[in-house]
C-alpha cells in the first residue's frame, strides 16, 4: 500500500469511528454516532447565536476492562480527519475542550446511561489523521507541546493521537491479528507487571495509557508440528516505539531482567522483539548493535519489524 493509500484508507477508518482500530485490542464498541442534550450553562459555543451549547456528539464510545482500577471503564473517542495545516495549538484547544464537555455531559446523561451500564466514563481520546499527508512529526510536537487543557472540578484522562500514534496503533494491530490467526488455540495477552515484576496479570485487553507506552509486553503459546507429534512454545512478544539508539536498547535490555522474561516459563520459549523503525537506518542499526547492546541468545531472542508504510519494504530486507 503506497503512503496516499495508507493516509485514504486511516481517513475512511476513522469517518467510521475507528471501528477497526481497536480490533484486536478487545474494546467494546458501546455506541457511534450518539447526540446528548447539553446540560451545563458553563459550555459555550462559538457557532450559536447565544453562545449556549445545546447539544453534543459522540463519535464512538468504547467499553474494556482496566485491571488497574479491577473495574469496566468507557472512553468517548473523537475523530478528526483534517488538513495538515489544521493540527495547530488553537484548534487542538478548541477540540479538546469540546471533548471534556462531551465527556461532563455523558456523564450523568440519560441518552448516554443506557449504553454505559456497568461501564464508568473516565477518559477521551482525539484521534487526528492528516488527510493530506503533509504530517510533521517536528511539528507536531510543536502543536501538542503547546496546548492547554482546560481545568475541571473532577479529573479525568485525555488523550490524543496523532497521524503518527495511530500509524503504529495500525501496525500493531495488524501483528496482533496475525498472531492471533496462526495461534487461535492459544490465547493471546497483554502483560501488566506489578511492581517489581514480582506477579503479572495476562489479559486481552489494553488499556489507553498503556496503548501510549513506548514498550507494550505480551504473551501467546504457538505449537510447532513435529515428525512425531506437536510441540508447545511459550512466546514472550515486546512490542517498541521507543526512538531506536543505545540508550533504548539498554532500556529495553534492563527491563528483560527486571522482568525476568527468560525464567517464566516451564516450556522452552522464545522472546520476539518488534521494533518500529522510523528510517532505513533504524532497521540497519539494530541488526548490527542488538546482539552487542543486548547479549541475549539468538535462538531465545528474535527481532522482527513492524510495519512502517512510510519505509519502502527494501529497508526491511
Amino acid at each position: 500500500m503506497i503512503v496516499g493509500e495508507l493516509s485514504q484508507s486511516i481517513g475512511k477508518k476513522l469517518e467510521r469511528f475507528g471501528s477497526n482500530l481497536f480490533t484486536n485490542l478487545e474494546w467494546e464498541i458501546l455506541v457511534q454516532n450518539l447526540e446528548l442534550n447539553c446540560t451545563r450553562s458553563s459550555h459555550k459555543s462559538s457557532t450559536s447565536e447565544s453562545g449556549k451549547k445545546t447539544t453534543h456528539g459522540i463519535d464512538i464510545l468504547q467499553g474494556f476492562f482496566n485491571p488497574y482500577a479491577n473495574r469496566k471503564e468507557a472512553v468517548i473517542v473523537e475523530c478528526k480527519n483534517h488538513l495538515w495545516k489544521d493540527f495547530i495549538p488553537s484548534n487542538l484547544n478548541k477540540w479538546i475542550e469540546e471533548l471534556v464537555n462531551t465527556i461532563e455531559c455523558a456523564s450523568s446523561s440519560p441518552t448516554v446511561s443506557p449504553y454505559l451500564c456497568e461501564h464508568t466514563l473516565t477518559s477521551g481520546i482525539l484521534l487526528f489523521n492528516s488527510s493530506d499527508n503533509l504530517y510533521e512529526a517536528k511539528r507536531a510536537s510543536e502543536s501538542i507541546s503547546s496546548i492547554i487543557v482546560p481545568r475541571r472540578r473532577n479529573p479525568m484522562m485525555i488523550y490524543l493521537a496523532d497521524t503518527n500514534q495511530l500509524e503504529k496503533w495500525f501496525s500493531l494491530n495488524k501483528e496482533i491479528s496475525t498472531i492471533k490467526s496462526s495461534n487461535k488455540d492459544h490465547c493471546f495477552g497483554i502483560i501488566y507487571p506489578s511492581i517489581g515484576g514480582s506477579n503479572w496479570e495476562r489479559i486481552p485487553v489494553i488499556t489507553p495509557n498503556y496503548l501510549f507506552s513506548d514498550y507494550i509486553l505480551s504473551a501467546y503459546t504457538k505449537t510447532i508440528d513435529l515428525i512425531d507429534g506437536t510441540k508447545k512454545i511459550d512466546v514472550k512478544a515486546i512490542f517498541c516505539f521507543d526512538k531506536v539508539n543505545d540508550d533504548s536498547l539498554l532500556y529495553l535490555r534492563d527491563m528483560i531482567n527486571e522482568l525476568q522474561l527468560e525464567a517464566r516459563s516451564e516450556r522452552q520459549q522464545e522472546v520476539h522483539i518488534y521494533f518500529y523503525p522510523e528510517t532505513e537506518n533504524d532497521t540497519f542499526y539494530i541488526r548490527d548493535s542488538f546482539k552487542r547492546m543486548i547479549g541475549m541468545d539468538k535462538q531465545t531472542f528474535q527481532i522482527k519489524f513492524l510495519d512502517n508504510r512510510r519505509l519502502s519494504p527494501v529497508a526491511y530486507e
